[in-house]
């Protein structure tokens, strides 16, 4: 995994997204068929492996559709991004089980910390992005994690790809 072939994901949470994320609204739909399209596009482009940091929202969208995507993309890769090793089950049962499952059809699982520690969110969208040359999210300018890791890969000189436009 090289920084020329990584590219990552940043979004909000379900509450920040159009209709609170839910699967069954047009809006989310829509949303769904723009991450599958840009991660095409990411692969079409030469991007190989996809940093994602499991947070329940547009990073669990995209994870799964990574990992649709890889019965016609062959050698592309789903990252699973942890802020800490168990940051997964704080979560639903329902979620918790989708975010289980995407974990273990991940091709790498990196944990940055045993246990959760202030700030341990930000350093894993700082990771991610200094890991990577291209940002696929969702950002609607609204302060926040997102906010935080969408700017610190301007910053840092990455493409972007907003989807917040896309529906």
């Amino acid at each position: 995994m090289n920084k020329e072939t990584t590219c990552c994901f940043t979004g909000p949470r379900r509450p920040r997204l159009p209709m609170e994320g839910n699967e069954l609204s047009a809006e989310i739909a829509a949303l769904k068929v723009n991450i599958r399209a840009s991660v095409s596009e990411a692969y079409y482009d030469g991007f190989r492996f996809f940093m994602n940091g499991m947070a329940d929202g547009f990073d669990l969208f995209a994870a799964e559709i990574v990992l649709e995507l890889k019965a016609e993309l062959k050698d592309i890769a789903l990252v699973a991004v942890l802020p800490y090793s168990e940051a997964y089950k704080n979560h639903s049962a329902a979620v918790k089980k989708r975010l289980e499952s995407v974990i273990e059809k991940a091709d790498a699982v990196i944990s940055l910390s045993e246990k959760h520690i202030p700030g341990c969110e930000h350093s894993r969208n700082k990771y991610m992005v200094d890991n990577s040359s291209r940002i696929i999210g969702y950002y609607n300018g609204l302060s926040g994690g997102t906010a935080h890791c969408w700017n610190y890969a301007i910053e840092n000189g990455l493409e972007t790809v907003n989807l917040y436009e896309s529906i």
